[in-house]
């Protein structure tokens, strides 16, 4: 059948020498002109494939793929692939990949690409093999994309063994190492690769500083981030927007404030949002909230400055945080509202923390009702109530989040298991323990850690016990919760025997697993294994007590009536005693009837807390039990002048309608 004008126009079109793009919906209707017409001939297959490429459409593209007549080469399919991972379209990608059968150096980049984008851990081995297969497991090219990949999925240890296989690294392959193992948490071994990288004498550029002053701001090293900073200098590196921004943040994160201002106020660089909004973060990070503040204003005054963005004013709001400043979250709060940031995610999340943390529960509830209602925001809220000590708050609101399909994630338990957790309740514990296995959340080491200490703090021991044997690794964390929960319940030895396992098993352990130890002893009278720990912790370990380690330490030998030595512990400290020290100096005084040591705790609480009623009735109740009546009756004096007053006792009861 003879083509008509309009499809003879359109062949000449696909068919020309000059390369054209369409949109997209007139190359698929070119396709339909040509299919109805009888006039999609095999030679249109190829140009046709190429437009649908072009235009964004590689589905298109990919059901073409199979109407051609012979295999399509690699170089085909490449192309297919290079637009599936440049959109992002990362399963059809690997889709294609598993259908090809020929393959050349560029298919394996673009596989481990996808493979990459879904965190596929078990197939990008496979696409590894495959290129060993094909014999491109030496291409430079490739083990770059290899090395990418396997960071991408985590596999740090694999993606190392690549990178140390290679003969000829290029400056792409040291900084894909380097940005990798900072991406995975080791920023102290990122540090070590580009001190190879150094010694070896390759090429250092943009990419490999803007890789590396972030593990340097991580493990704070501001020695190796001076370093780098001279090395940008020489290189002539410094005018680029990155390498400036990484340098802010890096002397921010290491509380430089004077550097990395400077580094800012550098004229030889175009500011761009990061800039401002890394010089405002270094700022809120380290206190100075008011400069903080100062600089926002400069943000919106300053002619050609760019506007704040969402992190801009995330930032911001944590500034107002520290200074728990209610007022200043609410003006925060107008100019997000003005600048139209208000349903940013992390402006959204943001505000519900600062109003939190500024005690400001009803603006926190306004913008939880008010706002997307997605689950960062509520796993916010609940962090709020937890951390504000209102526990049954932030159950009631999780409850809550349940109740309105808002699907929780691991953000969500980590919030919510210290507020079950204080509320030391058997009930509620299983509550949660039965949500947690229907969402399949005890996968999670973390979350399971943090049932242990539900149970563990509700006297559920039995029950901590089977969790924590069921743990397939099992951290520090892990094993100080189940010390604690033993030590708090009155079993010592118990809780002694699994520190001696753990170190057994070459677990170290840290300051957490040493005070529950200490508060183990001190509450069963084991004074000679606590002074024991004591030492271990320090001489053994390398751990330096704090004022906890202190406290216990104090609170165990004066329980056991040796008040003068409890007191020499106090004066032997490597720092000024706490309110807390002196407090169970005090309680030990009033349990044993000691008035002089009773006389200089009390004295010493006086000056640190002058208006604790508490410490006044301890000192009196030391009096009285001594039969020194007069001064009970100067005690009580002083309190009047002071209008001081004892606060009644009170008790907490809950129903069984409370806990459903």
């Amino acid at each position: 059948m003879k083509p008509s004008p309009l499809v003879r126009r359109c062949l000449a079109l696909l068919h020309s020498k000059n390369p054209i793009q369409l949109a997209p919906t007139t190359t698929t209707q070119l396709h339909a002109l040509l299919l109805t017409s009888g006039h999609l001939q095999y030679s249109s297959l190829y140009p046709l494939f190429m437009l649908y490429r072009a235009c964004g459409l590689p589905s298109n593209a990919h059901n073409l793929l199979g109407q051609m007549p012979h295999p399509p080469p690699a170089s085909l399919a490449n192309s297919l692939l290079r637009s599936y991972t440049d959109l992002g379209h990362y399963r059809e990608a690997v889709a294609l990949y598993s259908q090809m059968r020929s393959f050349d150096h560029l298919t394996f980049p673009f596989a481990a690409k996808a493979c990459a984008g879904l965190r596929l851990s078990r197939h990008g081995p496979a696409v590894h093999s495959r290129a060993l297969a094909a014999g491109f497991g030496g291409d430079a090219y490739v083990q770059n994309a290899l090395i990418s990949m396997y960071m991408s999925c985590g596999d740090v240890a694999d993606a190392e063994a690549v990178f140390d296989a290679m003969q000829n690294r290029s400056v792409v392959s040291w900084n894909a190492v380097i940005a990798g193992c900072v991406k995975n948490g080791c920023a102290e071994r990122a540090l070590e690769v580009f001190g190879e990288m150094f010694g070896d004498g390759s090429e250092v550029d943009r990419a490999t500083v803007v890789s590396v002053l972030p593990a340097c701001a991580r493990v704070k090293n501001l020695s190796i981030g001076r370093a780098v900073h001279r090395l940008i200098e020489e290189r002539g590196l410094g005018d680029y927007a990155a390498v400036k921004n990484a340098l802010i943040d890096m002397y921010g994160k290491c509380g430089r404030l004077e550097d990395a201002r400077r580094v800012f106020d550098d004229h030889k660089y175009d500011k761009n949002v990061v800039s401002w909004t890394v010089m405002i973060g270094a700022y809120a990070l380290n206190d100075s909230a008011n400069a903080a503040f100062t600089l926002g204003c400069d943000m919106l005054m300053t002619g050609g400055a760019p506007w704040p963005n969402g992190v801009t004013m995330a930032y911001l709001l944590s500034a107002c945080s520290s200074l728990s400043s209610g007022k200043h979250a609410k003006c925060m709060h107008a100019m997000c509202i003005r600048l139209g940031l208000e349903s940013d995610i992390v402006v959204e999340t943001a505000l519900i923390d600062a109003y939190a943390k500024c005690c400001k529960m009803k603006m926190m509830e306004l913008v939880l009702e008010n706002g997307s209602g997605r689950t960062e925001t509520w796993n916010a809220a609940i962090s709020g109530y937890t951390r504000g000590n209102q526990e049954k708050r932030a159950i009631e609101l999780f409850k809550r989040m349940i109740a309105e399909s808002v699907h929780p994630d691991s953000a969500t338990f980590a919030s919510i298991l210290p507020a079950y957790a204080e509320s030391a309740d058997l009930r509620q514990a299983t509550n949660i323990h039965c949500c947690l296995l229907t969402l399949g959340f005890l996968r999670s080491t973390v979350i399971t850690t943090g049932l242990i200490d539900v149970y563990a703090k509700a006297g559920g021991l039995d029950m901590a016990w089977a969790l924590f044997c069921g743990l397939p690794e099992k951290d520090v964390v892990a094993w100080t919760t189940v010390i604690a929960g033993y030590g708090m319940h009155g079993h010592a030895r118990t809780a002694i025997l699994l520190y001696d396992t753990m170190v057994e098993l070459g677990v170290k352990p840290n300051t957490v697993t040493f005070a529950s130890l200490l508060y183990a002893c001190s509450h069963a009278g084991m004074v000679d294994e606590g002074l024991q720990l004591f030492e271990d912790m320090h001489n053994i370990h390398g751990i330096m007590p704090n004022v906890e380690h202190y406290s216990s330490l104090v609170d165990m030998v004066g329980r056991a009536g040796r008040i003068k030595e409890a007191y020499g512990l106090i004066k032997d400290m490597p720092f000024e005693p706490s309110t807390s020290v002196w407090g169970v100096l005090l309680g030990a005084c009033v349990l044993h009837k000691n008035v002089q040591f009773g006389e200089i705790a009390a004295k010493h609480l006086f000056e640190l807390e002058p208006g604790n009623t508490g410490n006044r009735v301890l000192l009196g109740n030391i009096y009285a039990a001594a039969d020194r009546w007069k001064d009970v009756q100067d005690v009580r004096r002083v309190m009047v002048e002071k209008g001081l007053s004892k606060e009644p006792g009170s008790s907490l009861v809950e129903t069984r309608s409370e806990q459903r």
